[in-house]
């Protein structure tokens, strides 16, 4: 496969396991609410967020479940949307993930166990199931990073994969997610090489937590 082709491929992937895993019986008990739905809506990126150059993606298609993950079929989520854009590029992508939680409680429990390890396994794991023995992917870093925002809880996941097979194509994934109450707002990068400039992702951020902040929801 072309470089172009592999790079493009993993990023499919990747999104798919950040934030469209297969059902799981381990996975949280979607019963999605209309009223949570319009707030998960209305709290998510937009095409209107982003310069010119940027296009909206088709819904991705689920990927494997991480067999890794920890048992939250006790926790239900009440809403769930994941509108993701793709640079002319066809390669660089933005996004946000919306979950709103049954209680801050059960938000907060899934806040926990979403751990940098955790991440970096389930991503791995889902890059290398669906590229296949042709391509070799390896993690190459993962890391935390600070985050700069007054949202109640906030982290900065930073991603770094390496693809082998008749060159290497590095792809930089970063995770930065603001929770408040019920909800959890995660906005998720992915580049070739080096990450998306701070400023595009701190002007992301602060539009997400201005919007989160501003947002009514109940404990």
């Amino acid at each position: 496969m072309r470089a172009a082709a592999l790079v493009a491929t993993l990023a499919a992937l990747a999104l798919a396991a950040a934030a469209n895993a297969a059902a799981h019986s381990k996975d949280p008990v979607q019963r999605h609410t209309a009223a949570d739905m319009r707030r998960a809506r209305a709290l998510a990126l937009r095409r209107s967020d982003l310069a010119a150059g940027w296009t909206t993606d088709k819904p991705a298609k689920p990927g494997p479940p991480c067999t890794a993950g920890p048992d939250e079929s006790s926790i239900v989520q009440t809403a769930r949307v994941d509108p993701s854009f793709t640079w002319k590029d066809g390669v660089t992508n933005v996004g946000s993930e919306v979950d709103i939680f049954r209680s801050a409680r059960e938000a907060r429990h899934d806040w926990d166990v979403s751990t940098l390890g955790l991440m970096s396994t389930c991503l791995l794991q889902s890059a290398r199931a669906g590229i296949g023995k042709s391509v070799r992917v390896s993690l190459v870093s993962a890391k935390r990073l600070p985050v700069s925002s007054s949202a109640e809880r906030t982290l900065h996941y930073r991603f770094v994969f390496a693809l082998h097979s008749a060159r290497t194509v590095q792809l930089v994934a970063d995770v930065v997610a603001l929770g408040r109450r019920r909800v959890t707002l995660v906005l998720h990068t992915l580049t070739v090489r080096t990450p998306l400039p701070a400023t595009v992702v701190n002007t992301l951020v602060g539009v997400l937590a201005a919007r989160l902040n501003a947002g009514s929801l109940t404990a």
